[in-house]
């Protein structure tokens, strides 16, 4: 049930800052209080491959070898979070 909200918190922090993209990092460092690590890395792995979030490779600025990933919401996800599509592996809470 945890890792349900937590995929709906990822979609929603990745919503506020639409249509700029993140870290992978940044994401982890966001949510590490409340969850481990490997519990947001598995996250974004089902959020990308259900299409909800698209995860993209950057070259990294300093070192040439290695790649940034970043994540930013697809229209998918954004249906998802305004409830016109449904995923019973993600909890979504409604601001009131």
């Amino acid at each position: 049930m945890r890792v349900k909200l937590l995929r709906g918190l990822i979609l929603d922090f990745l919503h506020r800052i639409y249509p700029h993209n993140i870290e992978k990092i940044a994401i982890i460092e966001t949510f590490y209080k409340d969850w481990k690590p490997k519990q947001i890395e598995k996250s974004l792995g089902y959020l990308r491959d259900k299409g909800y979030i698209e995860e993209i490779k950057l070259p990294h600025p300093v070192k040439k070898y290695e790649k940034l990933t970043v994540y930013k919401i697809t229209p998918d996800g954004i249906d998802i979070l305004e409830q016109t599509k449904e995923d019973s592996g993600i909890i979504v809470y409604e601001e009131e």
